[in-house]
């Protein structure tokens, strides 16, 4: 069984240490690739310890790629129960996309380490968050569409999942991003608005 976000206890300074250090492990070489030795050296600790507090690599794993994923889902749910029109809700989800990517600078790399290489926590962690995210942009436009605020010859599952890749790429791209587009201060802030205007303006309803 997996271990939870309930069952770990982040205020213990060790716990920290071995989460902070497997992030960008797993990130970038998989759980597959990365050996309990190679966790515990970057983390300064015992390998024991690894098992003490996570039950193991997997379950270590299956916590840091829950957690990662979770903060978006959050960001969703919070949006969700504002009071605000369809297309300030696509606004706010952008935002939290960006905010998200920059303070946790591994959560792409996580998704697409799980797409292209999936573990056997594919399933019940990254499908459920791509389902949900992907379920939420889509009920917004649909919603802007019933309103007349998006064309109705626009069809809201493939134009969410649109939407999703053009918002992520300057983080699943970014240092080809810097490389075409230059040192630009905030660039992922300025291709993220850009981006969101464009295509907002592609599916608008034109007056």
């Amino acid at each position: 069984m997996n271990i939870t976000k309930k069952e770990v206890c982040t205020d213990k300074p060790t716990v920290t240490k071995i989460i902070e250090a497997a992030i960008p492990l797993f990130a970038t070489k998989g759980l597959a690739n990365v050996s309990v030795k190679e966790l515990a050296d970057a983390a300064g600790v015992n390998i024991a310890l690894i098992s003490y507090y996570f039950g193991g690599k997997d379950n270590l794993y299956a916590y840091i790629l829950e957690d990662q994923l979770t903060k978006l889902k959050d960001a969703i749910e919070t949006i969700k129960v504002e009071d605000i029109p369809a297309i300030m809700r696509m606004k706010k989800f952008a935002d939290s996309i960006l905010a998200t990517n920059k303070n946790n600078p591994y959560i792409c790399q996580f998704f697409h380490m799980e797409v292209f290489n999936p573990s056997k926590y594919f399933d019940t962690s990254v499908r459920n968050a791509v389902c949900h995210t992907h379920g939420f942009l889509r009920s917004c436009i649909e919603e802007a569409k019933n309103k007349g605020e998006i064309r109705g010859d626009v069809d809201a599952a493939l134009a969410a999942m649109g939407f999703l890749k053009i918002l992520n790429l300057s983080f699943t791209a970014h240092d080809l991003c810097k490389e075409l587009m230059g040192n630009k201060e905030d660039l992922a802030a300025q291709y993220v608005a850009q981006a969101l205007e464009i295509y907002l303006h592609g599916v608008a309803v034109q007056v």
